[in-house]
């Protein structure tokens, strides 16, 4: 079975990582385990016996389970699905994914995943089904929204560019605005700061390289504007509360889309 929902923007992983430190994240996050369930301590408050959560950007939070075996889910802020997690926690920091899913999606998740040699192809279709059934009685069609021209030439401008230096003076004179105006532009229009966004591009296109085989993570690292791998590592870890290399060695990434908002 097929399941219909754009996941463009959408970073997912299938992992065994159990430990993952105190950290946030520029983007919404969908953690959901497909066998035990876990504890996290989320902005200084301890939650035990958690199935799963959709929590907030830049929100503090760390998780712990006796069994790694989990579906990881980072989502752009500002893509469709982003709004619609937006919406979906409602000024909260984080929901708990039993208040989305009945006990019967989570059931046949945790059935689904525990048949013996899943292939890949199994996998991204699970976590497309996943994803379809937190999403589906939440879409809500987006109006009056759009994107300045700005910013789309702007993200153009970024993309191409990502294994250049990349200024905010430069993005800012490709769009013909004072750096002042640009810089407040994407906060308003992308809600995140100009480094933290080209830093959040990054970090994919080093990813997508290394997953697709095309560069060593040392090469990739140094291509998009890290001094060196470990430089790379502890970006990343600041992100996302554990190293790539931990991530590459214990996950296999089931869905990894690199096209532009």
């Amino acid at each position: 079975m097929e399941f219909s929902i754009d996941t463009a923007n959408v970073m997912c992983f299938y992992t065994d990582i159990s430990v993952v430190d105190i950290h946030y994240h520029s983007c919404y996050q969908i953690v959901v385990s497909t066998k035990f369930t876990y504890d996290s301590v989320i902005e200084n408050k301890q939650y035990k016996n958690l199935k799963g959560f959709i929590i907030d950007k830049y929100t503090k939070h760390s998780c712990t389970a006796p069994v790694g075996s989990f579906l990881v889910y980072y989502v752009e802020s500002k893509s469709f699905l982003g709004k619609q997690l937006k919406r979906i926690l409602n000024k909260e920091i984080f929901i708990d994914i039993e208040t989305i899913l009945s006990k019967e999606q989570l059931d046949k998740l945790k059935l689904d995943f525990s048949k013996p040699d899943l292939s890949t192809a199994e996998i991204k279709n699970l976590s497309d089904e996943l994803l379809y059934n937190i999403f589906n009685l939440s879409i809500k069609p987006l109006t009056n929204e759009s994107t300045d021209d700005r910013i789309i030439k702007a993200k153009e401008f970024i993309n191409q560019n990502l294994s250049e230096s990349l200024t905010l003076e430069k993005v800012a004179n490709h769009i013909y605005l004072s750096q002042e105006r640009t810089r407040h532009l994407f906060l308003e229009q992308v809600e995140l700061p100009f480094s933290q966004y080209v830093l959040w591009k990054r970090i994919k296109a080093v990813l997508t390289s290394v997953i697709q085989g095309k560069q060593s993570f040392s090469e990739a690292s140094l291509l998009y504007g890290f001094t060196d791998q470990s430089h790379f590592n502890r970006f990343f870890k600041r992100m996302f509360g554990i190293s790539a290399t931990v991530i590459l060695k214990n996950s296999r990434f089931v869905q990894f889309i690199y096209p532009e908002l």
